[in-house]
């Protein structure tokens, strides 16, 4: 028998085009096929902040992606991959993860380097100047076609074939 994590995972799995799910009470009330913080973002700019508990399920969650399914009220977050300052983040701040990797970063798409929303809100705690801090690098990013102001690095290692396997609940 799967677990509802379990099924919830699925969903990306067979859906390869979809990033991001939002569920309220089980059921899905929003999907995108955006990549990055895009669907959160969205996702607030069209609904703000839900009064009742969401569970957002997310390809690669980063402490952005953490930032802003809190913002959204999301209580519980489902990934594949997730990194460790936003597992650490979630924790302190009574989210309910399950995952299947933990990384110590997330990569930029060129994957040369962290990701610049990532590294703009790494020691930010503040739900609210989190999402200001992503705000304004999405728009530096944007207006720039740059990678806002991160550290390139080295240290980037591929693993995985694609296929996601257990579940890691905390």
């Amino acid at each position: 028998m799967q677990t509802v994590s379990n099924q919830l995972i699925k969903l990306l799995e067979q859906n390869p085009e979809k990033t991001c799910f939002v569920l309220k009470h089980n059921q899905i009330v929003f999907t995108s096929e955006q990549k990055g913080v895009k669907p959160m973002m969205d996702y607030y700019s069209s609904y703000g902040s839900s009064t009742e508990p969401l569970t957002v399920v997310d390809r690669i969650i980063g402490k952005g992606a953490i930032i802003l399914a809190i913002l959204i009220g999301a209580d519980q977050v489902i990934t594949p991959i997730i990194s460790q300052v936003a597992l650490d983040f979630a924790t302190k701040s009574n989210i309910k993860v399950k995952y299947c990797k933990i990384v110590p970063f997330i990569i930029n798409r060129t994957k040369d380097g962290q990701c610049p929303i990532e590294c703009s809100v790494t020691h930010i705690n503040d739900i609210h100047e989190g999402y200001e801090a992503i705000r304004k690098t999405l728009l530096k990013l944007n207006t720039n076609k740059g990678t806002a102001d991160c550290v390139k690095t080295n240290k980037i290692n591929k693993q995985g074939d694609g296929s996601f396997v257990c579940i890691k609940n905390i």
